[in-house]
């Protein structure tokens, strides 16, 4: 992964912003749900404000923006929360993709490891069905372990028998483990968001395109930093955000990467904002500059 360094407010780049705009003539928007358009924590069915779900929309209905939610819910979850059909939906961490007026798509077969997933969740209804709290879903490429109704205690021995059966049942290696908050997920590996995104930016001409991508936690780390490889921006070279030495030549970057933090932390992103609040006002300057510029 790309080093990591403490970002800049996005208010300190505004013309920025508007170069990046201005030198594209395509835009790809990839904002995280949970805690970058609605606040809240994992799990919880919080749905945006609904001035977000506007300038989505607004977004969306621009003929040069191509806009992504992403989420780990599937896109049938995501799209009763949004309702917004000119918006994409990236689903199930990536392994779900439904681009606006389009059916859902599977990048990877969805029947790959449909049967060890399966045969996790049978086993695991049959080993867990002792402890009182707990719940289990299965999400197609991946089981979930939800443990907010249980005991602190009781949380802890499920979780370890969970780890368990499917260090058992995984000879092979074909799953790995997520830990949420109050919830532990067995899923199917080698495919992430950062993957979805790299899928997605194929169909994109690097010469003219701007890819944008805002998040909060860290499994958006490597999507941050699969954007600015697409823009061939790596750690080595200097910032984007650097001066140049003359207007003559400075470059719009091609991709703008946003972290979502109360306060600016570590990060592969170059730019932050604070919170859902701050990722509003970020979304209606965009509006503003595209309606102007685009």
């Amino acid at each position: 992964m790309a080093g990591l360094a403490y970002p800049r407010h996005v208010s300190e780049e505004v013309d920025l912003l508007a170069g990046a705009l201005g030198a594209a003539r395509e835009v790809y928007l990839f904002l995280d749900y949970g805690g970058t358009l609605a606040p809240g924590a994992p799990g919880e069915l919080i749905h945006p404000e609904p001035g977000v779900l506007e300038k989505l929309a607004q977004l969306g209905r621009e003929d040069a923006f191509s806009v992504f939610v992403l989420s780990g819910r599937t896109v049938d979850e995501l799209n009763d929360l949004l309702g917004i059909e000119e918006v994409g939906l990236i689903g199930q961490r990536g392994f779900e993709i439904r681009r606006p007026f389009c059916e859902t798509e599977y990048p990877v077969d969805p029947e790959s490891l449909g049967g060890l997933i399966h045969h996790l969740e049978l086993d695991a209804h049959g080993r867990l069905g002792r402890f009182r709290g707990i719940r289990l879903e299965n999400k197609g490429f991946a089981l979930a372990l939800h443990l907010n109704g249980s005991e602190p205690d009781v949380g802890r021995d499920a979780s370890r028998e969970f780890l368990g059966l499917v260090r058992e049942l995984d000879a092979h290696h074909q799953l790995e483990v997520l830990y949420g908050d109050r919830t532990v997920e067995a899923r199917m590996a080698g495919w992430h968001k950062s993957d979805a995104v790299s899928y997605i930016l194929q169909a994109a001409d690097i010469d003219d395109a701007l890819a944008i991508y805002i998040g909060d936690d860290v499994t958006d780390e490597e999507a941050f930093e699969t954007v600015k490889e697409w823009a061939e921006i790596d750690e080595y070279s200097e910032p984007w955000f650097a001066a140049a030495e003359s207007p003559e030549d400075e470059e719009a970057p091609r991709a703008l990467t946003i972290l979502v933090a109360g306060r600016p932390r570590p990060t592969v992103a170059s730019l932050f904002v604070r919170g859902p609040h701050e990722v509003y006002e970020f979304l209606s300057s965009l509006a503003a500059i595209a309606t102007a510029l685009l």
